[in-house]
């Protein structure tokens, strides 16, 4: 029987029988790929920390057909301190659903598997607070996604908004746009753009310079929420979570 070897998050669980799990793993080789855990829920399974949110390893799979079951498993990292805080665990379900809508099977994206993992890492260790890493995931999601708002230059007539004092942002036209092609679209801050463009332009080796104060957190998170449902960047259910977030 082939197998298959790849490093792997889990970023979905269902339970499946008395002992089984079904597992989303994202995977940097093939994207998304669905697994059977067999009996991992069963005293002492040797599968089980494999068989958890936000694990991550290196999975062996049994392959027949189009199904997969875990052989073994290599537990590289289980993050398992999220599990500790709720906030922090709310945005990193937020981020895994987000990867599960997005990544479709045998379609690499090693882009967007690396910024998943570093995000999950500061989550779990690093010492901003966690929306802000929230708002960088979203940002280069949509760019990753080919789908990023515009925020330099107005996204209906091209205009540089740079020293612009009226502006505005537009779920319709794609991003920020100036007066004159407002029309019905949002005020923004110019604060909040500058801090997207700059937030866009960080590499994920220095996520954790993005500490971001409260009312501007507040007024992004709202506009990449929003952006995010109306383009349609994930599904619905990721969407649900972040309006919850205070």
């Amino acid at each position: 029987m082939p197998t298959l070897c790849l490093n792997a998050i889990v970023i979905g669980v269902t339970d499946y029988r008395e002992s089984s799990r079904m597992l989303t793993l994202f995977t940097a080789e093939q994207g998304r790929v669905d697994a059977m855990a067999r009996d991992c829920r069963k005293p002492n399974a040797p599968f089980l920390a494999c068989a958890q949110p936000f694990a991550y390893g290196e999975y062996e799979l049994y392959v027949k057909g189009d199904r997969h079951t875990v052989r073994q498993c290599e537990l590289r990292e289980s993050f398992f301190s999220l599990r500790d805080d709720i906030e922090k665990f709310t945005v990193a379900s937020a981020l895994a659903l987000l990867c599960r809508d997005a990544v479709q099977e045998n379609q690499k994206n090693p882009a967007l598997f690396s910024l998943f993992y570093v995000c999950l890492s500061h989550l779990a260790y690093g010492q901003s607070h966690p929306h802000d890493n929230l708002i960088y995931f979203l940002l280069h999601f949509f760019h990753h996604l080919g789908q990023c708002p515009t925020v330099t230059h107005c996204a209906d007539c091209g205009a540089d908004l740079r020293q612009s004092k009226q502006l505005f942002f537009s779920l319709t036209a794609g991003g920020a746009t100036c007066l004159g092609c407002a029309g019905g679209a949002t005020a923004v801050s110019s604060t909040a753009l500058e801090a997207m463009r700059r937030i866009l332009l960080l590499p994920e080796t220095e996520l954790a310079r993005v500490t971001l104060k409260p009312p501007l957190r507040h007024e992004l998170l709202r506009l990449l929420t929003d952006y995010g449902r109306f383009h349609h960047c994930g599904g619905p259910r990721a969407y649900k979570i972040l309006e919850s977030l205070p």
